[in-house]
């Protein structure tokens, strides 16, 4: 099996990489990013895959696309192996091309994450050219999606329906420090309050007016205090807009809020302490002037990535696929909590195992100077081909 992954590896999956680090693919590009997805689609295709693609109903992002194998009925429970084609570099940077200077390849999304793209397929066709009668049991559905940069607004709802027919997930985010495997990451929300007071000539009839910052500068600290690093749980106001002008009482205030958690709970209790603040902007303050009573507050937003918390299900996955890591000569070990999410948040969140960070080793992702190193990429495409095997039988 690992022969089979090495004889592909020059001659085909690293060729394959740099044509779609070539292609750039920045998420609110649409355009640039289905070009890249269909150079993915024609690999896919020569495996012998069934595609499917799944538009955004928006316009917004580029089509995702789910990858079966002929083994996988539409209805049936698969393994699923998951990645995004999107990049977050825009073609005005200018950041653009592959660069392979001995065993490190450079270039945008080389590390975040087409190189994870090109271990999924390839694992599947080392299978399929290594063991054609494993092949033909191997039940795998491969995602890629096109938003997973920006959230995942769009693929959210794919993941929703694929989840029931999930038996497990793996997904292929860059890889993490001694090849460690993530099983928890932070979920986020975003939120934005706004205040509605009423506005009046700061000089002519002040006594008039209801000042909506006023009203609002009162509720940031009750916001702030919500935080409580222990548990993870951190609410940050980043941001606070109000007013027209200075000569008048500002009428309106709105606030962005940035909160982080760590597990579903948490996120719960977060949503209602918010929902609570809004309710009785005012509970337990002294000397708040009656007349900021009349400002009315709205809460909006919400959960944009529920955490992913380890579970004994995952565990055990983690543990079936490190069984295949070491024997490629990669270390094993479960990575510290992450801070950002990624696809594994809202699958894990369905109930389904889940583990990640099982691209290759590089550095830098999100930044010009991003690589990834090709001896990595082939060692986990040898450990995806190797699990996949297992898991055929």
């Amino acid at each position: 099996m690992r022969a089979a992954v090495r004889d592909a590896f020059e001659r085909a999956q690293v060729p394959l990489l740099a044509r779609l680090v070539e292609q750039s693919s920045c998420t609110r590009e649409p355009e640039d990013v289905e070009l890249a997805a269909r150079i993915y689609d024609d690999a896919a295709s020569a495996l012998g895959l069934t595609i499917t693609r799944h538009p955004d109903p928006t316009e917004r992002y580029a089509a995702h696309r789910v990858y079966t194998t002929p083994a996988t009925l539409d209805a049936d429970r698969a393994l699923a192996l998951v990645g995004h084609v999107d990049t977050v570099f825009p073609r005005a940077m200018g950041f653009s091309g592959f660069v392979r200077e001995g065993d490190v390849a450079r270039g945008p999304g080389v590390l975040d994450m087409k190189s994870g793209l090109t271990a999924m397929l390839f694992a599947i066709g080392a299978v399929r050219d290594a063991d054609p009668d494993a092949f033909a049991r191997l039940r795998v559905r491969a995602i890629c999606v096109s938003d997973e940069e920006v959230g995942s607004p769009s693929s959210r709802a794919l993941f929703a329906a694929l989840a029931p027919r999930t038996t497990a997930a793996l997904v292929f985010e860059a890889g993490r420090r001694e090849d460690r495997i993530v099983t928890r990451r932070r979920g986020g929300g975003l939120w934005t309050i706004v205040a509605h007071g009423r506005a009046s000539h700061a000089g002519a009839a002040h006594a008039a007016g209801i000042n909506a910052i006023h009203a609002m500068s009162l509720i940031v600290p009750r916001l702030e205090a919500i935080t409580d690093h222990a548990r993870g749980l951190t609410v940050n106001v980043g941001l606070f807009a109000g007013g027209s002008a200075k000569n008048t009482v500002p009428e309106r205030a709105e606030i962005g809020i940035d909160a982080r958690f760590e597990s579903a709970r948490d996120a719960a209790e977060l949503e209602a302490r918010l929902a609570a603040i809004v309710a009785a902007p005012f509970e337990g303050l002294r000397d708040v002037p009656e007349k900021l009573s009349q400002v009315r507050f709205e809460l909006g937003g919400g959960v944009t990535r529920p955490p992913m918390e380890a579970s004994a299900a995952s565990q055990a996955l983690r543990l079936r696929y490190e069984a295949c890591a070491a024997r490629c000569g990669l270390r094993v070990g479960e990575a510290p909590l992450q801070g950002g999410g990624s696809d594994a948040n809202l699958l894990s969140a369905a109930g389904v195992p889940s583990i990640d960070g099982l691209g290759p080793w590089g550095e830098h992702f999100h930044e010009t100077s991003e690589w990834s190193s090709l001896e990595s990429l082939a060692r986990r495409t040898e450990a995806l081909a190797l699990f996949l095997l297992h898991e055929s039988a």
